[in-house]
């Protein structure tokens, strides 16, 4: 990798570990990168983002470097994998997720590559054989395609603003529903974790149906594992968990939408799974659920202002289902796809 044009040092981070003076460099780093990135978003208190990043998943193991000119953090890269140990691990050896930042006024220094080295020595470490890194801004861009990222998918973040909704009409497509002879189920604030977990495989159905465009990737699943960390974390702040069900006379579930809430960034809640059943497409199901959820919100956490939801940007009906309930796009991103061949062939390239 080219080196930095600065003195640069690269060291891991652990959270586990961390000393007092390498989080407050890394708290700098993460509000230098908010204000470039997301103004005017919400940030985390100190204590609450290290308790975040102290928190060990089941699930998935991570790996963290950050690049330090002096006592100043430049930049970081973190990188995700599916713990070997754990169900359906071989779906997932082959994949390493991750994302590199360099603050602004230390782009085009090589810090970038660096820390990119230590993506493709993990791989190679660890057997994975194709990296995925995800951005939203030019800069981000212009980097991972220089590295010979290629483009697989776009989704886009929306945003609906609460005080510019129709609720009359959303009550209307909500109340509608009793005409297809389908039972609403609906669950505030938590919901039962042996509920929740006989409702997984149709969680898992479901998503199976959404547009990922040309990613190489394992099945997406949902598992209790992942829903019982959360909800661990929604027990000491308060948080919410919200999920409406529409059920057939049989019992089959139509269709489903969740959201959570947490009182960290009390204006707003987001909107996770929203999916219906293929026999029950095109009968304003999707609809309707977006909009009892909202009246669900606005009931419960009367201090939310903004919905927040993501779809992939080649899912037209679910744009168009967005659109119609009161969401706008306002962020695009994209997800590369890079071999591990390919950086092998990066950094042979920039060492000649």
């Amino acid at each position: 990798m080219p080196a930095p044009s600065f003195p640069v040092e690269i060291h891991p981070f652990d959270p586990a570990t961390a000393s007092h003076a390498q989080w407050a460099a890394w708290h700098r780093f993460r509000r230098t990168q908010a204000a470039e990135l997301r103004p005017g978003d919400p940030l985390l208190s100190d204590e609450e983002a290290e308790r975040e990043e102290i928190i060990v998943s089941p699930l998935w193991d991570r790996r963290w470097w950050v690049a330090l000119s002096g006592n100043t953090i430049l930049g970081s890269a973190g990188f995700g994998f599916r713990r070997p140990d754990t169900e359906h691990a071989a779906e997932h050896a082959p994949y390493l997720n991750g994302g590199i930042g360099v603050i602004a006024p230390a782009r085009r220094h090589g810090i970038g590559s660096t820390l990119l080295d230590h993506a493709r020595l993990l791989m190679h470490a660890t057997g994975k054989t194709t990296l995925t890194l995800s951005t939203f801004n030019e800069p981000g861009h212009a980097f991972i395609i220089h590295i010979g990222g290629v483009a697989k998918h776009t989704s886009v973040q929306n945003r609906a603003n609460f005080a510019a909704l129709d609720w009359a009409q959303l009550r209307a497509w909500e109340d509608g529903i009793v005409n297809l002879g389908l039972t609403w189920e609906r669950h505030t604030n938590r919901v039962d974790l042996g509920v929740l977990q006989t409702l997984l495989p149709d969680f898992t159905r479901l998503i199976a149906d959404i547009p990922l465009g040309q990613l190489d990737r394992p099945p997406i699943r949902f598992e209790i594992e992942g829903y019982r960390q959360w909800y661990e974390t929604m027990d000491r702040l308060g948080g919410a968990h919200h999920l409406l069900v529409l059920r057939t006379e049989q019992g089959h579930v139509a269709g489903l939408t969740e959201v959570g809430w947490d009182p960290r960034t009390p204006d707003r809640a987001w909107q996770q799974l929203t999916a219906t059943d293929r026999a029950w497409r095109g009968k304003g199901l999707a609809r309707a659920l977006k909009a009892a959820m909202f009246r669900q919100i606005q009931t419960h956490h009367p201090c939310v202002k903004i919905m927040i939801t993501f779809n992939a940007e080649s899912n037209a009906p679910m744009l168009s289902i967005n659109r119609r309930v009161g969401f706008s796009i306002y962020r695009k991103f994209t997800d590369y796809q890079v071999t591990r061949d390919e950086l092998d062939k990066y950094r042979q390239a920039v060492l000649l």
